[in-house]
């Protein structure tokens, strides 16, 4: 039940959720005072967090951060630990396992294991849908099907599929890592969540961990070239992929908050 809620509740604190909560309150209230105020301010809450003027600024705090924690060069470690989230499982009509946008966090776990970086990697991930009977395997085995079609030998993998959070994860990699006698861990996950696991490793896992950012949304501001009337105009106007970026960097700051409050980070 706590899986559940803490998937499900947090929906209504995200900007579409807030901004649906607000103007549906506005409707039941349409005759009070207050009801204008609650449809503006939900208006003005979706506006905002789907312009890129916002949402940029939203990404590149945490994505800095994350820039600024990875080493250069890479160290040496005892383990690669791939975090879930980037893969599609191989349900019909697919063909097999595919990737999504954070897909390279696999692509950047394997790239580290062909440099030596360490002799294995961990793949991590368990069945996070809240149907019954999912038919989809848990994702720490898809990672461990497509690295071996990419030429990863099974011995060089291992798969943990019961964690379903970072948290969980974390908790995993730490009783594994002390089986193992390990040393250190490299932690390779998207630039976004990379603040909020580097807390919850370092919090819960018991070993050294080093930070790899991968799957960056945005370049950097110095990247982004002069801004034109057109280019600040388009910063202002809504889009349904600014909004998405700003509810990514709004759920790790909450996640980050909620995993403080809770002892996780």
């Amino acid at each position: 039940m706590g899986f559940i809620l803490s998937k499900l509740l947090p929906l209504g604190l995200y900007p579409l959720g807030l901004a649906l909560v607000l103007q549906l309150a506005a409707l039941l209230g349409r005759r009070r005072r207050w009801s204008p105020w609650l449809s503006g301010s939900a208006i003005a809450i979706l506006w905002l967090t789907a312009t890129p003027l916002v949402s940029r600024q939203l990404v590149w705090g945490l994505e800095e951060h994350s820039a600024a924690l990875t080493p250069q060069p890479m160290p040496k470690a005892d383990a690669i630990v791939v975090l879930g989230g980037g893969l599609r499982p191989a349900l019909a009509p697919r063909r097999g396992v595919e990737v999504n946008e954070a897909g390279d966090r696999l692509l950047t776990g394997l790239a580290l294991l062909r440099q030596g970086s360490a002799p294995r990697v961990i793949f991590t991930g368990g069945k996070v849908k809240l149907t019954s009977a999912d038919p989809a395997d848990a994702e720490a085995r898809s990672a461990g099907l497509l690295a071996t079609q990419l030429g990863v030998k099974p011995s060089q993998m291992v798969l943990l599929e019961q964690p379903r959070n970072t948290a969980e994860e974390a908790r995993a990699v730490g009783q594994l890592a002390r089986s193992q006698r390990w040393r250190s861990v490299l932690l390779v996950t998207s630039a976004t969540h990379l603040p909020r696991a580097l807390a919850t490793f370092e919090r819960n896992a018991g070993i050294k961990v080093v930070p790899v950012a991968c799957d960056f949304q945005l370049p950097a501001r110095q990247a982004m070239g002069r801004a034109t009337p057109a280019s600040l105009l388009e910063d202002l106007l809504p889009d349904a992929e600014d909004l998405h970026l700003s509810t990514v960097a709004l759920k790790e700051h909450l996640g980050l908050l909620i995993y403080r409050l809770r002892g996780w980070a």
